[in-house]
């Protein structure tokens, strides 16, 4: 049973891809796009996993999706198992944008924040001339096997984050432009096996940093110590919690 308030997404198909749908009632919805299909990304991912949590903790609507070809996903993937080469995304750009029309329809706002990870970065940089991604999320991005020098003509509002210790990800390669921000999680690598729960932070706090009802990080405390963690403010409507009934 699903109590009000409880954390679960909602499985919907759009077209030939299997997604996962969590409302919202801030703006913008985010997409989120997941890592090489070909070395096993998918929405099951932990890193996409926690940016939906995270951000629809935050109060965002949030849809994460599997590209054609993988997982419940009809279609056939034409990149091929253990390939690390994908300069042709036009697939996957598709199957973005056709996301980000479901989930604007769904919510009836007028743009979406793209957010990709790793490979899902270079398909979300590919896919943000399209007038409804309002603004871009670029995490871990792998400049190794991705030419994403297209980051310095971008006009949009940008956040950028890299791993401390990445080795698909060289951080003097990447030429963000006036306005952009890059964020550094430390002691982590391009799985953020540590500080993924940074990582979700740090995203959500962007998308709220220049809005009216930006909650900064409480003070530390007088006489010194450590600051309590930061709580994302969750807007609207009661708390969030995650579902662990196995019913």
């Amino acid at each position: 049973m699903v109590l009000s308030g409880q954390y679960l997404e909602r499985s919907v198909v759009v077209g030939e891809l299997d997604a996962l749908y969590h409302r919202g009632t801030r703006e913008p919805p985010c997409v989120i796009a997941a890592p090489h299909p070909a070395l096993g990304g998918s929405m099951l991912s932990p890193v996409v996993a926690e940016l939906a949590w995270a951000l629809t903790r935050a109060g965002h609507p949030t849809m994460r999706f599997d590209y054609r070809g993988v997982g419940a996903s009809r279609g056939v993937s034409r990149h091929v198992a253990g390939s690390g080469h994908f300069a042709d995304l036009r697939e996957e750009v598709a199957d973005l944008q056709r996301i980000c029309e479901h989930l604007l329809a769904s919510t009836q706002m007028t743009e979406v924040c793209a957010v990709g990870y790793s490979f899902g970065a270079a398909v979300a940089l590919e896919a943000a001339e399209e007038s409804r991604v309002g603004r871009l999320v670029l995490i871990a991005p792998p400049t190794q096997l991705y030419d994403f020098g297209a980051i310095s003509a971008l006009r949009k509002p940008l956040l950028v984050v890299c791993a401390h210790q990445d080795s698909y990800c060289d951080r003097r390669a990447l030429r963000p432009p006036d306005g952009a921000r890059l964020e550094i999680i430390p002691h982590s690598d391009h799985f953020f096996g540590r500080g993924l729960t940074e990582l979700g932070k740090t995203v959500a706090a962007w998308l709220r940093g220049d809005r009216s009802d930006y909650i900064a990080p409480p003070d530390a405390p007088e006489g010194g110590g450590v600051a309590p963690e930061l709580e994302l403010d969750p807007g609207d409507g009661e708390p969030l919690e995650l579902d662990t009934d196995p019913e």
